[in-house]
């Protein structure tokens, strides 16, 4: 498919940057408020599996999580129900840019970090919503469904029935979200465990890159006004 017929925000190249974050983000939450942001569903399991362990500072993290990305959706929602042009997804973006930029910056307390971070994150999971990568759609900021369909697409591609070209298709662009979001997580981990919270900034340029394209296909394919 060339991707001169592509949307921006349906290209590989975004596809890639979307699955970075989701797993860099996670990894660096987990490692520093041992909570989940944009895997909810994570949250909801580790709150049920240890009830039982009375650490009510852990239950109030993941709580927060929760409640404060709930809010981050529907204020997405409301952002997108008024939008007016093509950039009101990199306005979407800025949020989480500003956050995690900001945050090596102020010592927060735990509970404001990650009630800010769900809440631009839960924006963010709103604003790609429905995503595609190329003609497939894709699950951003998490990867068990793609990493399934990347599997589904191998099994048809090696049976060799069907139309091969485009398991093959659908193989290296769920294989390619996958790689992306396993790479975020690792990489993020090892900057951890270097640059402690300025790691973050490994999101912040993921962004940056992100909004910077987007903008730029956005002017350059005159879609201001369409692509909305």
């Amino acid at each position: 498919m060339s991707q001169q017929q592509l949307l921006p925000q349906n290209t590989r190249f975004m596809a890639v940057l979307l699955g970075f974050i989701g797993g860099a983000l996670d990894v660096f939450c987990h490692m520093h408020y041992d909570v989940l942001v944009a895997t909810q569903t994570g949250n909801i399991i580790l709150l049920i599996a240890n009830v039982k362990s009375q650490n009510i500072y852990d239950f109030v993290l993941r709580c927060l999580s929760i409640v404060f990305f709930s809010i981050g959706f529907i204020v997405g929602i409301f952002i997108k129900d008024r939008r007016k042009t093509a950039y009101w997804r990199a306005y979407s973006l800025l949020p989480l840019l500003i956050i995690t930029l900001l945050l090596p910056l102020f010592d927060f307390h735990k509970y404001i970090s990650v009630s800010l971070i769900a809440f631009v994150t839960g924006i963010m999971m709103l604003t790609f919503s429905g995503s595609l990568i190329e003609d497939h759609p894709f699950t951003i900021l998490m990867t068990s469904g793609n990493y399934r369909k990347m599997l589904m697409a191998i099994y048809r591609l090696i049976q060799g029935k069907g139309d091969t070209d485009e398991f093959k298709r659908q193989a290296i662009n769920y294989g390619l979200i996958v790689t992306s979001f396993i790479s975020g997580g690792v990489i993020s981990a090892a900057f951890t465990s270097i640059f402690q919270t300025k790691s973050v900034w490994l999101i912040s340029t993921a962004l940056l890159i992100m909004l910077i394209y987007y903008c730029y296909s956005i002017k350059k394919a005159d879609i201001k006004y369409t692509d909305i």
